[in-house]
C-alpha cells in the first residue's frame, strides 16, 4: 500500500510538473502591445519617425518569406510540445508541378523541391528516387481544411522544417506559378502606393520627418530601417500598418512587436537614449476607407437590374475565434466592420430590387475543423445559401483587403467556391491591369456570384486617406 502511494504521488508530481510546463512554454507573449496600445501616450516628442509595416507579400516569389510565414503561424497557432514536431526537419518536401492541390496519394511524374531542383544534390532525379523507395507521400494535415498533401525525401535533412518547403514550394510553383497568368502578384506594388502617396501627403504637411516602410515578414530589413530613423536622430517612432482592423496574430505579435524589439535593441546599443513609441489606430476607425467599398459596391449595384433578388456577403479574413478569445481584432473590429455593414445596408435599401440580404461571414476558418458546430458563417455558406434560396446575385464584399494577393486570388476562393460547378482550381488567374479591381463571377444554378473586388485604381484614393488620417491623428497632436 506504501509503495501504491508512493507511485501515486510521483505521478501527481510528475503531472503537475509536465501541467505547469505546458502553461509556461504556451504563455502568451509579454508585454502584450495591445494593452500598450489602449493606454498610451500619442503625443509625439522630439523628431518623428514614421514606421508603415504589415504582412505585404512580394511581387515574385520569395522562399525566405514564406518560410518565415510557416514559423510565425505555427508559434501562435501550434502548443508546445506539438510545434516541435511540426518545426522538424524530416527530409526534402516535394512536390508534383501538375499536381500541386492533389489530397490523395498518386504516382508522380516529375517531382521538384521548394527550390526548383528536380533532383538531389548527388544529381540523382526526385523521381528516381521515388520510383526506389526512398519518397513517401505525407497525407494532408488535419487540421488545415482543404489542405493538400506533398512527397518526402527521406534520405537526408532538407535543411529547414519540412513544413517550410511544402508551403513554400506551392507558392513558387502555384501562387506565382501556373496559378497566375502573370507569374506575378500585385500586393507589394499596390500596398506600398498605399503607404507612399501617404508619406507624401505628410512630408508636404509635415517639416523634419523621416519615413521608412517594410513587409513584417522581412525582419533583417525592418531593424535596419527601424535603426536608419534612429540613427537619423528620431526620437518618437509612430508605428503604423496599412490594416482596417488590427489583430495579435498581424500586429501586436508580429510587426509591431517585432519594431519594439529592434528599437529596443538600438537602445541597449545607445546608452541614455531613449525612444518613445507610438501606434498609430487601424485605418478601419477612419470613414474613408468604408467609402472605399461602399463606392466599388454602389457601382456594381447600378449594373444589376430593377427587382433582382440581391445578397451583399461583408467578408473578413477569419480567425479560430474561440480558440483565440483574447484576440484584439474581436475588439476592434466593430468600429469598422459593423459600421460598414450597417451602411451596406442602407445602401442596398436605395436600390429597386425585390429580395435583399446582408450577411458578415468569413472566408477562413468557419469550416468543418475549426467550426463543426457552425457558429460563424462561412462565406461559402454565404454563397450556397443564397444559391439556394433563389437569389439572382450574390456580391462578395472583402473589407479586409486592399490589394490582390495568394489569399484573395486563390487560397480564400478554393474555399468560397467550394463545390461549385464552374470553379476549377487549377485554371489561372487572368489579372493583367492592377488599375482596376479583379473580380471573379461564377453562375451556379440562377445564382450570379460575384467576387467584387478591392479598391484600386479610381478607389485608392479613399485607402490612402484612410491610411493618411490614421498617421496624421497621431502628428497633429505634437505641439
Amino acid at each position: 500500500m506504501v509503495v501504491l502511494t508512493g507511485i501515486l504521488l510521483a505521478l501527481f508530481i510528475v503531472v503537475l510538473f509536465l501541467y505547469g510546463l505546458f502553461k509556461y512554454k504556451n504563455q502568451r507573449p509579454r508585454p502584450d502591445y495591445f494593452e500598450v496600445y489602449k493606454i498610451q501616450d500619442k503625443v509625439p516628442a522630439g523628431k518623428v519617425g514614421i514606421f508603415a509595416t504589415a504582412l505585404i507579400l512580394p511581387a515574385q516569389h520569395s522562399h525566405a518569406l514564406f518560410h518565415n510565414m510557416i514559423y510565425k503561424i505555427f508559434n501562435v497557432v501550434v502548443p508546445w510540445p506539438f510545434r516541435l514536431l511540426a518545426f522538424k526537419d524530416r527530409g526534402v518536401a516535394l512536390l508534383d508541378p501538375a499536381h500541386v492541390h492533389a489530397r490523395e496519394e498518386f504516382v508522380p511524374a516529375r517531382l521538384e523541391d521548394a527550390f526548383g531542383n528536380d533532383r538531389d544534390l548527388d544529381g540523382v532525379p526526385y523521381i528516381e528516387k521515388h520510383k526506389q523507395g526512398q519518397v513517401v507521400w505525407v497525407p494532408p494535415s488535419n487540421r488545415i481544411y482543404l489542405d493538400h498533401g506533398f512527397f518526402l525525401y527521406k534520405g537526408r535533412a532538407g535543411g529547414e522544417p519540412s513544413l517550410c518547403g511544402k508551403l513554400a514550394n506551392k507558392s513558387r510553383l502555384y501562387y506565382y506559378g501556373h496559378g497566375i497568368v502573370q507569374d506575378k502578384l500585385p500586393h507589394w506594388e499596390e500596398s506600398f502606393k498605399i503607404i507612399n502617396r501617404a508619406f507624401e501627403r505628410l512630408a508636404a504637411k509635415y517639416d523634419n520627418i523621416e519615413f521608412r516602410s517594410e513587409t513584417n515578414m522581412f525582419f533583417h530589413e525592418m531593424k535596419q530601417k527601424l535603426h536608419a530613423l534612429l540613427d537619423a536622430g528620431c526620437e518618437t517612432i509612430v508605428l503604423a500598418a496599412p490594416m482596417a482592423i488590427y489583430s495579435h496574430f498581424e500586429e501586436f505579435n508580429s510587426g509591431f512587436r517585432h519594431s519594439f524589439e529592434y528599437i529596443e535593441e538600438w537602445e541597449r546599443a545607445n546608452p541614455g537614449k531613449k525612444i518613445k513609441v507610438i501606434i498609430a489606430p487601424q485605418m478601419g476607425d477612419f470613414q474613408p476607407l468604408r467609402q472605399a467599398f461602399l463606392e466599388m459596391l454602389k457601382d456594381r449595384l447600378d449594373s444589376i437590374p430593377e427587382g433582382s433578388d440581391v445578397t451583399v456577403a461583408v467578408t473578413v479574413h477569419g480567425m479560430p475565434w474561440d480558440s483565440f478569445d483574447y484576440e484584439a481584432w474581436i475588439q476592434l473590429a466593430p468600429a469598422y466592420r459593423d459600421k460598414l455593414f450597417e451602411e451596406v445596408k442602407d445602401v442596398i435599401k436605395s436600390y429597386r430590387f425585390g429580395r435583399t440580404n446582408v450577411v458578415i461571414c468569413q472566408d477562413e476558418f468557419a469550416d468543418p475543423i475549426w467550426d463543426p458546430e457552425k457558429k460563424y458563417l462561412s462565406t461559402n455558406r454565404a454563397y450556397w445559401n443564397a444559391i439556394n434560396d433563389g437569389y439572382d446575385y450574390a456580391i462578395g464584399l472583402p473589407i479586409e483587403f486592399f490589394a490582390e494577393n495568394t489569399d484573395t486570388l486563390m487560397h480564400h476562393a478554393m474555399k468560397n467556391y467550394e463545390n461549385f460547378d464552374k470553379y476549377d482550381i487549377d485554371e489561372p488567374v487572368d489579372y493583367p491591369d492592377w488599375s482596376v479591381p479583379y473580380t471573379r463571377e461564377i453562375v451556379q444554378g440562377k445564382t450570379r456570384v460575384i467576387y467584387n473586388g478591392v479598391p484600386v485604381g479610381k478607389y485608392q484614393k479613399y485607402v490612402i486617406d484612410a491610411f493618411y488620417q490614421s498617421i496624421d491623428s497621431v502628428l497633429s497632436k505634437q505641439k
